[in-house]
């Protein structure tokens, strides 16, 4: 009867994180990114990366809210919920590499691709949805969003949490 017990009281602890992972609840407490500010946390700091292995031209900023150009962001708050904003930005190309990152002193806010849509998703486990071209995926300090050629020769963006 305990080991029932303890076995259905683990598989529903597991559920319950599955589902906080799943639904982006575990990104929720990382403030997002902007205006090119990292965080301190501690001794050290947090700044926003993109890291393009795609060999197609990536644009992103580092001034999301402030600028000459202007970013077209599907989610404002960093999250991975719809909210609009035309932002204010200035848009930098690269076509492969990495830009930013922990302790780098360089904060990255967000990315798209003008030339062709993308795939993106925030965790590992999350829900890969499709943005069209020039839709710019905003991202939290600390994050990087690393993009890579996949399936039908698409570009796929996954939105992680840096390792320091």
């Amino acid at each position: 009867m305990f080991q029932k017990e303890d076995r259905s009281t683990r598989a529903i602890a597991t559920l319950g994180a599955a589902f906080l992972v799943a639904t982006g609840a575990a990104v929720i407490s990382a403030p997002a990114a902007s205006a090119s500010v990292c965080r301190w946390v501690s001794t050290h700091q947090l700044c926003g990366a993109v890291k393009n292995r795609t060999g197609r031209t990536m644009s992103y900023t580092t001034n999301l809210g402030s600028g000459s150009g202007s970013c077209d962001v599907w989610n404002k708050s960093g999250l991975p919920v719809d909210s609009w904003w035309h932002a204010p930005c200035d848009q930098h190309p690269m076509v492969n590499g990495r830009r930013g990152g922990n302790g780098t002193g360089t904060d990255v806010d967000a990315f798209t691709f003008n030339g062709e849509g993308y795939h993106e998703r925030f965790s590992r486990v999350g829900t890969w949805h499709w943005r069209t071209r020039g839709v710019w995926t905003k991202f939290s300090d600390g994050s990087v969003a690393d993009c890579g050629i996949g399936d039908g020769n698409q570009i796929w963006c996954t939105v992680l949490a840096q390792v320091r």
